[in-house]
C-alpha cells in the first residue's frame, strides 16, 4: 500500500522539481542576448535597449564588463567598458560611446597620436575607429 502511494507521488514530484529548476534557470539569465552587425553586446534585462529597424542594438546598459569592437580602420582594435556603461554603436555595428570605460588603455587619434585614457572615463570613437576624445 505504500509502496503504490510513493509511487503516485513521485512523477508528481519529479515534474514539480523539473518546473522549478527550469523557472529558477530562466530568473537567473543575467542579461539579454543582443547583437550589432559585428558583435554580442550583454545588455541589462528590464533597461532601456534601443534596436536599429534590423533589430539590432543601437544603445543599452552593459550586464557586464566587456571588450568590445571598435572600427579597425583607427588602428585600434577593442575597447574595455565597465559592468553598467551605457553604450552605444554606430551603424556599422562598431562601438561609438562608452561611459564609463573599463580599464585605463591607450587609444590611437587622429593622426595616430596616442591618448592616455583613465579608467572610468568617458570613451568615443568614430566610424572607422579613431579615438574622438577621452574625459
Amino acid at each position: 500500500m505504500m509502496a503504490a502511494v510513493l509511487e503516485s507521488i513521485m512523477p508528481a514530484w519529479a515534474i514539480y522539481t523539473f518546473a522549478a529548476l527550469a523557472l529558477a534557470m530562466l530568473l537567473a539569465l543575467p542579461a539579454l542576448a543582443e547583437h550589432t552587425a559585428v558583435q554580442e553586446v550583454a545588455c541589462q534585462p528590464g533597461g532601456e535597449v534601443q534596436l536599429a529597424r534590423d533589430g539590432t542594438v543601437t544603445a543599452c546598459r552593459l550586464a557586464a564588463a566587456a571588450e568590445l569592437l571598435v572600427g579597425a580602420g583607427g588602428g585600434n582594435t577593442r575597447a574595455a567598458c565597465a559592468t553598467g556603461a551605457q553604450v552605444e554603436f554606430h551603424r556599422n555595428g562598431y562601438l561609438s560611446f562608452c561611459n564609463p570605460s573599463g580599464v585605463a588603455a591607450t587609444y590611437l587619434g587622429r593622426g595616430g597620436r596616442s591618448t592616455q585614457c583613465r579608467g572610468g572615463s568617458r570613451i568615443a570613437f568614430d566610424e572607422s575607429g579613431v579615438l574622438e576624445y577621452c574625459s
